[in-house]
């Protein structure tokens, strides 16, 4: 069986990831995969493009920096295609998979790129597509995420933000989302398969497409990090007071740090002891330690295994793998209320809080965090959370659903 895998990048976000692992676990199981990513930072090769095998940048640099601009204007990319991809594509012996992750974000016309599976399948039948949706690009106008918004069940009459990712000047997202919705029922038209790894994000398509089109195979942590969870130990001890960790991006985004409910735990003052991970943080104070952005997953899985707990507050993110990795090396997560993080959680018997609870619970030590709020003592909980989250599970999965297309 060959396998390509496309997504926008290659290994930053956490699509990339789920494709990246994918890639590399297919071919150490002996499958034929190949990497196709648009661009990396700048429209440049990505920084981690030869650190693995396989992987191929597609898209030329003026071609996605066109789309950058054009987009806040037309709502969509206008350049892009898989065009130099068709011989290898047609002429490859045997079974072709071609597994689609995220593809707009500057990278690929959608017309365009249904053109192409169309002429593909038409040249080599047994050609099957696979898509994994990530986000909800797949239902409204122009926006990969809600943020809250239901405009998308009917039919995205007026935005009621232009910066909501990815931002635009004007909106079109009225005028383009019917044709973009057919596309997507052109892709169903040629046997594709939609997949998620979020039950939430698979419901909202299945009712615009239809019942039981999008399954679901949740995401699991990759290769290299479980590599490092497998070296991290247990960390049972706490310090004087509670350490509570925040993790985004960029600190300052509220749809992924919710602002008010981090000013409300700084504000506990002594009680405990605030560390954030990630660009451009608001958060000062005297309970406050501001690691940065951290780019060696290493030193950050190393970091959040020194902390308490974890406080999530997204309403942006459809399955958080942040949230997979503070679990399995054995750091209760307290979340906010959102659909994304009620599912993570489940799945090892967590749920979440209002900001109250939140602050309530941040100021107990982990070993009390675990028994209170997922019901184990804090070996049992971590053993849990390995299992629930493994990445091999995802790939058996995905293999079996390959294998039966």
């Amino acid at each position: 069986m060959n396998i390509m895998q496309f997504n926008v990048r290659l290994a930053e976000g956490g699509a990339a990831g789920v494709a990246l692992d994918l890639h590399q676990r297919a071919r150490a199981a002996g499958f034929s995969s190949r990497f196709i990513y648009g661009y990396g930072k700048g429209g440049k090769k990505s920084a981690s493009h030869d650190k693995f095998q396989g992987v191929e940048k597609h898209t030329p640099r003026l071609t996605s920096i066109a789309n950058i601009i054009l987009f806040r204007f037309f709502n969509r990319d206008p350049f892009g295609n898989l065009n130099n991809l068709y011989r290898k594509v047609t002429r490859a012996s045997g079974p072709v998979v071609l597994h689609f992750h995220v593809v707009h974000s500057y990278w690929l016309n959608l017309e365009e790129m249904v053109s192409f599976c169309q002429r593909v399948k038409a040249h080599k039948p047994d050609v099957t597509f696979v898509w994994t949706l990530h986000d909800h690009w797949s239902i409204t106008g122009r926006c990969a995420f809600l943020d809250g918004c239901d405009g998308w069940k009917t039919g995205c009459q007026k935005c009621p933000t232009l910066d909501n990712y990815p931002p635009v000047k004007r909106d079109r997202a009225h005028l383009l989302v019917d044709t973009k919705r057919q596309l997507f029922r052109e892709m169903l038209a040629l046997g594709c398969q939609f997949v998620s790894p979020s039950q939430h994000v698979a419901d909202a398509f299945n009712r615009i497409y239809g019942a039981g089109r999008c399954k679901i195979i949740n995401n699991g942590i990759d290769v290299a990090t479980e590599a490092i969870l497998t070296e991290l130990p247990l960390n049972r001890a706490a310090g004087a007071k509670p350490k509570v960790a925040v993790v985004a991006h960029d600190l300052r985004y509220d749809g992924k740090t919710n602002q008010r409910l981090v000013q409300g735990i700084m504000a506990l003052g002594d009680a405990i002891e605030l560390h954030t991970f990630g660009k451009f943080s608001p958060f000062n104070g005297p309970n406050v330690v501001n690691h940065g952005y951290m780019t060696d997953k290493k030193a950050l899985m190393s970091q959040l295994n020194e902390m308490d707990s974890l406080v999530f507050s997204s309403q942006v993110d459809n399955y958080p793998l942040i949230l997979c990795e503070a679990l399995s090396i054995g750091v209760p997560v307290i979340a906010t209320q959102s659909e994304a993080a009620d599912e993570v959680l489940r799945k090892v018997g967590g749920k979440t809080f209002n900001d109250e609870q939140v602050l309530s619970l941040i100021k107990m030590p982990k070993e009390a965090l675990a028994q209170q709020v997922f019901g184990q003592d804090l070996q049992a909980f971590k053993t849990a959370s390995r299992q629930a989250f493994s990445g091999q599970q995802m790939l058996e999965e995905y293999v079996s659903f390959y294998q039966n297309l």
